[in-house]
């Protein structure tokens, strides 16, 4: 077997025998198990492949039947005839054994730096789902991702004889027009049986996925039963597959758009057949598009002639398939909402409680304490605010977009170990369309498990440790020929910036840094004691943050150094400054920086000016400060603010950004004090609360 390991942008390929082996024993699904979680945790990626072979089973079936017959184009429906199956073809349609051949897997995970941050436990937001399963067949549209996704688990204790999901190659489109003609290994179905049910070795549906319409057969004794799924809201869409009917499911609510509404202006589907399961298990032709509505969670066939993307009369973007995750490094994000329809929309946002989450999930801390970026453009009205009961938007044009701007206000916000704040946002519009989008949100830093790029004691550092980068502006000096009060710093003429660094260690303290050096310090290695020529994995790669350059070879190692310098010209002091005061977002952090009268950066001191450079006449003995320099003093003062005087307060201000007032004494320029005040704002960088990696 051959591993590639990525690193960054330079791959490295390692192969069994050659330097890595698996932790624990055997081949089992816990070795790649822990394989995995190790790469994880070294910020790798890892693409394997396994060859296995399953045993030949001859196709079994019980009764009469036979396979629909695929068709593509404008091709007829099929004729459902009775039969048993059998090898060779049948009325032109081929039939197939329930062969297994070998097994090809490919497995891929990728490990991105930008999930560095994410729990063990898969965060989530809960929604349920209920269906009434009635004797005979239903045709069921899955909103959710079912938590727990197993088929037995699922429908356990429910008089269900089998289960079928849909799913084609790119060149089969199929019709079934009586289902009870499915039988086990048909083209393109998979199918679940009971375990108890003497199919159930044939069957091959082993989970279900959201998104995703299901053919679902109830015993025919049975009475009607309610099942009822428990879920991750799904934001699938439809991927139409022109040239022959499509089994699929649409985002409505309770009285959702007419058929002919959810397709105008999408050529491929304008106008198209449309199937509805009838009461007595037959597909039938919808009769008026003009006045029927797809009901949710109920699924249809649909025709497309050509090649189509129509999923609702409105559609969403979270940017991930997880929904709107906000998680401890993280406060803002955007949601985008498209008018897919022909005509203008009115368009609605509310916040939804969560479900109780299932066993093994996260826990439910409470509800996400959602802001949003109000944009009155006509009052000049900019600013962050708590979500209101509806949020809506009048008359979006069709095609256009509304970006809505989201953020969770997280200072001050803890919750328990395992747990996380959790919730639905429904967007709706005036034709009946209905998604429902996932929100969770951790609590700060604090609380929240760190990513694989950051060492174990960064995992106990208070919740403002790490890196901050920003910056100050200077509004306002003071006059100190002023007749009036010479100290007063006054409004200037213009406004001047420069960059702050500040780091904060696992203790609190708080340090003013000149320039810092982020690196990625690669994992390391030890040989596995117990398998000669084997290595396990010493230290995961992690993100170390450096103020010495001549630390780097030492810290980082040989290779490539993967990292950025980060410097601040207003400074030219060589070790952190240890500010006192503090802690840093709350409180009133001061130092003082002082520049050495024979400083080369000395603004009084010239290299090559006789006057300037302190020393004598003849050019040989220093010269004492007074006579031609003067040491520069800056007594400086960051006064944190629990409001952003530079704007309205973003949701992430106290916890992934700070600020406040900012206040400076400068003695040696002249033979008064002088005094600036402005403005600094700080962003956190990186959480890393180690500073040169321990090294003094």
């Amino acid at each position: 077997m051959n591993f590639l390991f990525s690193m960054n942008r330079t791959p490295h390929p390692i192969r069994w025998g050659e330097g890595v082996r698996r932790t624990g024993e055997g081949d089992g699904p816990g070795s790649w198990s822990r394989l995995s979680s190790i790469l994880w945790r070294s910020g790798l990626s890892m693409t394997w492949t396994v060859t296995g072979a399953r045993s030949q089973q001859s196709s079994q079936t019980q009764g009469a039947g036979t396979l629909s017959c695929p068709f593509a184009g404008a091709h007829p429906l099929p004729a459902v005839t009775s039969g048993g199956p059998a090898s060779g073809s049948r009325g032109g349609c081929p039939t197939r054994r329930s062969e297994r051949p070998i097994l090809r897997v490919v497995l891929v995970c990728s490990m991105m730096l930008v999930l560095a941050g994410s729990s063990g436990t898969a965060l989530a937001q809960w929604a349920t789902q209920s269906f009434t399963l009635r004797p005979g067949w239903n045709a069921v549209f899955l909103e959710v991702d079912p938590t727990p996704a197993g088929s037995d688990a699922l429908f356990a204790g429910l008089p269900v004889e089998s289960v079928w999901d849909f799913n084609p190659t790119v060149d089969s489109p199929q019709f079934v027009q009586d289902p009870s003609t499915l039988i086990p290994g048909a083209p393109n179905w998979l199918s679940w049986f009971p375990p108890s049910s003497p199919l159930a070795g044939q069957g091959n549906l082993f989970i279900l996925r959201d998104g995703r319409p299901y053919l679902i057969r109830v015993s025919d004794g049975a009475a009607p039963v309610t099942w009822t799924v428990v879920g991750r809201p799904s934001l699938r869409r439809i991927t139409w597959r022109p040239g022959g009917v499509n089994f699929v499911g649409f985002r409505v609510g309770g009285t959702g758009p007419t058929f002919q509404t959810l397709f105008a202006g999408e050529a491929g589907l304008t106008g198209q057949p449309v199937y509805t399961l009838s009461s007595n298990g037959v597909w039938q032709t919808v009769a008026n598009l003009s006045t029927t509505r797809p009901e949710a969670g109920k699924a249809y066939w649909v025709r497309c002639a050509s090649p189509a993307k129509r999923t609702a009369t409105v559609e969403v973007d979270a940017g991930s398939r997880l929904g709107l995750v906000f998680q401890s490094d993280s406060a803002e994000s955007a949601l985008r909402i498209r008018n897919a329809s022909s005509s203008s929309r009115n368009v609605s946002l509310r916040l939804l409680p969560s479900a109780s989450p299932p066993a093994g999930q996260s826990a439910l801390a409470g509800p996400v304490p959602l802001e949003y970026w109000k944009t009155d453009y006509a009052n000049v009205d900019l600013t962050w605010e708590a979500f209101p009961a509806t949020l809506s938007f009048t008359n979006l044009p069709a095609g256009a977009e509304w970006n809505v701007r989201l953020g969770v206000r997280r200072a001050g916000l803890t919750a328990a170990s395992g747990t996380s704040f959790q919730g639905l946002l429904e967007v709706a519009d005036d034709a009946g369309t209905r998604w429902l989008i996932p929100v969770s949100a951790e609590a700060s830093a604090a609380s929240a498990v760190q990513g694989p790029l950051q060492t174990a004691s960064d995992e106990a550092s208070p919740i403002l440790a790490g890196l901050w980068v920003g910056e100050a502006i200077i509004n306002a000096v003071s006059q100190p020929a002023h007749p009036g009060d010479p100290n007063l710093a006054r409004p200037a003429g213009g406004e001047f910036s420069f960059r702050l660094l500040l780091h904060v260690d696992t203790a609190g303290t708080s340090r003013l840094l000149q320039r810092v050096y982020v690196l990625r310090k690669p994992p390391t290695y030890v040989p596995d004691p117990q398998n000669p020529g084997f290595n396990l994995l010493d230290q995961p790669a992690r993100t170390v943050v450096l103020t010495d350059e001549s630390l780097i070879a030492s810290v980082v190692g040989p290779g490539e150094v993967v990292g950025q310098r980060i410097s601040s010209a207003a400074f030219s002091f060589g070790q952190p400054l240890v500010l006192a005061g503090g802690p840093l977002g709350s409180s009133t952090l001061s130092g003082v920086v002082s520049l050495d009268y024979n400083h080369p950066l000395n603004p009084f001191k010239h290299l090559y000016h006789p006057d300037h450079n302190n020393l004598d006449e003849r050019f040989e003995q220093p010269l004492p400060e007074g006579k031609e320099s003067f040491t520069v003093t800056r007594n400086l003062a960051l006064e944190f603010t629990a409001t952003d005087p530079q704007g309205p307060t973003p949701p992430g201000w106290g916890d992934t950004e700070v600020g406040g007032h900012y206040r400076e004494t400068l003695a040696g320029l002249h033979r008064r004090p002088i005094h600036i005040s402005g403005t600094f704002h700080l962003t956190r960088a990186s959480t890393t609360g180690l500073l040169n990696d321990g090294h003094p």
